[in-house]
């Protein structure tokens, strides 16, 4: 694709229009656009966003809870992008678009955009194209990203690399789901929410976050542990004000800037990995590893395998 056409979806796409910010995640996704061109059109103008990374366990009502604060946030003036990362079908490697049936509330909304994708089988459900999305959104005017994750494990590590904020979200029967996560998997988070909280035993499910991050967190003062309830609305509000404060006090807050420089180096050492990686791999050093058979298997060690291949000897 040739670089006017770039420049005139990415021109409109800041304008935000909703057709062209599409086209470029399309572009990206499907390397109609090269990721470097994208960049070195939007980067500098991709830097005035709160990016929030929500990911719990399956059940703890992620989708439903943004859902609820799209239009709260709403209400203080800030626009809204969400890109939520569906689980991917074994067979089509599809996403089964689950989270843009329940987040309803940017519908008629031009001020808020919502994109799914597949997590495509990947680990933690957090893929690359998460991080070009949220700068295209950025650079569309959206104030607020949400980057909403599969489920819980590795996505707790990966989403929390390419957010300013990490938000993890339970619901009172994760009782489980916490002792195994206490190992330092919560250390990551920023911030706690106990959703579906008028249900039994919130209280004490806020308890035990306490005392597991009690021990694990310097100061515990700074971590925050909301209790929502999309039933009922409460708790709401006041998760709502607090994501619009963190917005307004983004530029004062030196653990955001000091996440977005780390974040910025780790982006950088990825890119050179993988073009080093994606260089080494020529179709002879390709041939040599397919024919590797069962009697190389059992002669050779890996690691001869591996000088054979670089051509070391």
């Amino acid at each position: 694709m040739s670089s006017k056409k770039l420049k005139e979806v990415a021109d409109k796409a800041k304008k935000n229009d909703f057709i062209s910010i599409s086209e470029l995640m399309s572009g990206i996704e499907n390397n109609i656009f090269s990721r470097k061109q994208v960049s070195e059109y939007i980067f500098k103008e991709s830097h005035e966003s709160l990016k929030i990374g929500i990911t719990g366990p399956p059940g703890a009502g992620k989708s439903s809870l943004m859902n609820k604060l799209i239009p709260l946030i709403r209400k203080a003036g800030l626009s809204v992008g969400v890109i939520a990362i569906d689980p991917s079908s074994p067979i089509t490697g599809g996403s089964f678009l689950g989270d843009r049936v329940r987040i309803n509330n940017a519908v008629n909304d031009e001020n808020v955009f919502v994109r799914s994708m597949g997590s495509r089988a990947e680990l933690g459900g957090v893929t690359e194209l998460a991080e070009d999305f949220s700068d295209i959104l950025a650079f569309s005017g959206k104030d607020i990203i949400f980057i909403e994750t599969v489920g819980v494990g590795q996505s707790e590590y990966s989403v929390s690399e390419i957010t300013d904020l990490t938000a993890l979200v339970f619901v009172p029967e994760s009782g489980d789901e916490i002792q195994l996560l206490k190992a330092g998997i919560l250390e990551l988070a920023d911030i706690f929410v106990v959703n579906k909280s008028d249900r039994k035993d919130s209280n004490l499910l806020v308890k035990s976050i306490n005392n597991i991050i009690s021990s694990t967190k310097k100061n515990i003062k700074k971590i925050p542990i909301f209790k929502t309830s999309c039933k009922t609305g409460n708790g709401l509000d006041i998760f709502a004000n607090a994501i619009v404060e963190y917005y307004n006090s983004m530029k004062e807050n030196e653990d955001i800037q000091n996440r977005q420089a780390v974040r910025y180096s780790r982006r950088i050492k990825t890119i050179i990995e993988k073009d080093i990686l994606k260089n080494f791999w020529s179709e002879n050093r390709l041939s040599l590893l397919e024919k590797i058979d069962k009697s190389s298997i059992k002669m050779k060690s890996p690691y001869k395998i591996v000088d054979e291949i670089k051509g070391e000897k």
